[in-house]
């Protein structure tokens, strides 16, 4: 991956396989396969519906997964999502 993050890699750091992330929102699971290629006005790794970004937040609210609204607009830095990664290992641990 790249120093730099789209959204569908900030998504699939924090919260799981692509797979994964379709299940979540209740839609095919390879459907986040076609959003790491450019479609129409949509850029490559971003997400093509808000409903989408509101389900996804709200399920990193729910788990405490670190992922903000900024991450799925803009993406984010590998060194960003690492220490969100970092500081959740702990706590994940010590819930164990």
């Amino acid at each position: 991956m790249a120093n730099h993050l789209t959204p569908l890699e900030v998504c699939e750091a924090l919260i799981g396989r692509r797979e994964h992330i379709g299940d979540l929102l209740g839609i095919d699971p390879k459907s986040p396969y076609q959003w790491r290629h450019e479609r129409g006005a949509r850029a490559a790794g971003d997400l093509p519906y808000v409903s989408y970004l509101r389900r996804l937040l709200t399920h990193s609210t729910t788990y405490q997964l670190g992922l903000e609204l900024e991450h799925l607009i803009f993406g984010a830095s590998r060194a960003e999502i690492d220490e969100i990664l970092k500081t959740r290992r702990p706590r994940m641990e010590a819930a164990e």
